[in-house]
């Protein structure tokens, strides 16, 4: 059964680039307002309650809206990014911020750390930066067979490298850096215990990954924070800007705060484009109120 929803699934993306892009995005509208009657919303809403207590509930329900029907946008555009030439894509790129970043980053020749939080499109960030540098992601396989052949498909088409999401792919990491090589770290998901610590996220403690900090901190490699918003014609603007130097701190928390400071500047610059419906306060340390229960 699950391998045909997959199948089904996969049949509906192919169908959907099909599409003209406006379509397909005015369709992943459609989805995204449709999870305002999931649970998704009320997560939405808990967490910029949180990250933005100084809003009324009103700017609360507007953010929460937008940010469902941003993702609804970014499910109906799977199609365009996985299927469509590549090309054809990068035209859709109509605007770039901080491109001399990236620049002085590769002419330095120190190898580089992009922080690619889940804000906009992040796949609209590999058929960017594929036409300056090969870069390397950690990728953990899906369990249906199918679903990982066609995502494993979909990544190495734009010539992005792949090391799995364990140890080897950790020391695969840090031996790329040490040959100077460019690799891309999603930041903001919820680690385990045991690969983070605890740190502030707009004001609340979040568990926070330590891997960028270890990897900062061990390599000259430079820093970037970057994402690919949707603007309001529906092409998309890439920026890449500098993350905090002090994410290099020896000490843990010091650099996750720092990390995490670099992903609300970047979420700051259109937060109705970031993944509020995740759950990014589960854990809190013992004895901290559990802010997602019903």
């Amino acid at each position: 059964m699950k391998n045909l929803v997959v199948y089904l699934g996969i049949g509906l993306i192919r169908l959907v680039s099909l599409l003209p892009l406006p379509m397909a995005q005015g369709l992943g509208a459609l989805i995204g307002k449709m999870m305002w009657f999931t649970d998704a919303s009320r997560i939405a809403k808990i967490n910029l309650r949180i990250c933005y207590p100084d809003h009324s509930e009103a700017e609360i329900e507007r953010l929460a809206r937008q940010s469902l029907i941003a993702l609804g946008k970014t499910f109906g555009e799977m199609g365009m990014s996985w299927m469509w030439p590549i090309s054809k894509v990068q035209k859709l790129i109509t605007h770039v911020e901080g491109l001399e970043h990236l620049q002085k980053a590769l002419d330095d020749k120190q190898g580089v750390i992009l922080i690619a939080p889940h804000l906009g499109n992040w796949e609209v960030l590999n058929h960017f930066f594929r036409q300056y540098l090969y870069m390397t992601v950690m990728y953990k396989p899906a369990k249906i067979p199918a679903l990982d052949k066609f995502i494993y498909s979909t990544r190495k088409r734009v010539d992005v490298g792949l090391v799995p999401a364990d140890r080897s792919g950790v020391e695969a990491l840090y031996q790329l850096l040490d040959e100077k090589g460019v690799i891309a770290v999603l930041p903001d998901q919820e680690p385990g215990l045991k690969s983070g610590v605890f740190a502030p996220f707009f004001g609340q403690t979040a568990l926070t990954g330590k891997l960028i900090g270890e990897l900062a901190n061990n390599t000259p490699a430079a820093l970037l924070c970057c994402y690919a918003k949707r603007l309001d014609d529906g092409s998309y603007g890439v920026v890449v800007k500098p993350a905090h130097s002090d994410i290099r701190n020896i000490d843990p928390v010091a650099a996750a705060t720092a990390l995490n400071t670099s992903i609300e500047e970047c979420i700051n610059d259109c937060p109705e484009q970031y993944q509020w419906n995740y759950k990014r306060f589960r854990r809190q340390p013992e004895g901290r109120s559990y802010f997602y229960k019903k």
